[in-house]
C-alpha cells in the first residue's frame, strides 16, 4: 500500500510541477483551443458547401437538385441516368432556355452539398411554397423514374424518395 501512495505522489508532483514550472496550462489551452478550431472549421466548411444550394430560388433548379441527388445515392451517376434527368428537366423548362447551363449548375450544387438531408432542408420549402400539389406530385414521379433506372431503386434511393414525400407534404 505504502508503494502505491509514493506512485501516486510521484505522479501528482509530477503534474504539479509541470503546470507550475513547465508548459502544462499552455499545451491544455492550445489542445482546447484547436478542438474549437475544429469544430468551427467544420462547421463553416459545411456552411459553405451548402451555399450553392441555398442559393437555390427556381423550382426547376431544386427539382434538378433532387433528381441528381437521387442518382448519387446509387454511386455516380451513370449515362442513363443523366439522359433521364435531363429528359425530365426538358419537360418541364421554359422553351428557349439554356439546359445546358442549368444542368452544370444542378450538377455542381448536388456535388458541393454535404448531404441529400441538407439539401432537403433548403430545397423543401421553396418547393412546398411555389408548387402545387399537384406539381410536388408530378416532382415524386419524376425522382421515382430516376431511380427506377438500372433495375429500380436500391434502399439508399427508397430512403432518400421517402425523405423527400414526407418533407414536400409537410406542412409548416
Amino acid at each position: 500500500m505504502p508503494i502505491i501512495a509514493v506512485i501516486v505522489g510521484a505522479i501528482l508532483s509530477g503534474l504539479v510541477y509541470w503546470f507550475k514550472y513547465g508548459d502544462g496550462m499552455a499545451q491544455i489551452d492550445r489542445a482546447l483551443t484547436d478542438r474549437r478550431n475544429a469544430k468551427l472549421r467544420a462547421r463553416n466548411e459545411a456552411a459553405f458547401r451548402a451555399a450553392p444550394v441555398r442559393s437555390i430560388r427556381n423550382p426547376i433548379d431544386a427539382a434538378g437538385v433532387l433528381m441528381y441527388l437521387v442518382a448519387l445515392a446509387r454511386g455516380i451517376p451513370t449515362p442513363e441516368q443523366e439522359v433521364a434527368i435531363e429528359a425530365e428537366l426538358r419537360a418541364i423548362v421554359p422553351p428557349g432556355d439554356d439546359l445546358a447551363t442549368r444542368l452544370v449548375y444542378i450538377r455542381h450544387a448536388a456535388h458541393q452539398v454535404a448531404d441529400a438531408d441538407t439539401a432537403l432542408g433548403h430545397l423543401a420549402p421553396l418547393l412546398r411554397e411555389k408548387l402545387t400539389a399537384s406539381e410536388r406530385a408530378d416532382l415524386e414521379r419524376m425522382l421515382g423514374t430516376v431511380a427506377a433506372i438500372h433495375q429500380g431503386p436500391i434502399p439508399a434511393q427508397e430512403s432518400l424518395l421517402a425523405r423527400t414525400t414526407r418533407s414536400l407534404r409537410q406542412t409548416d
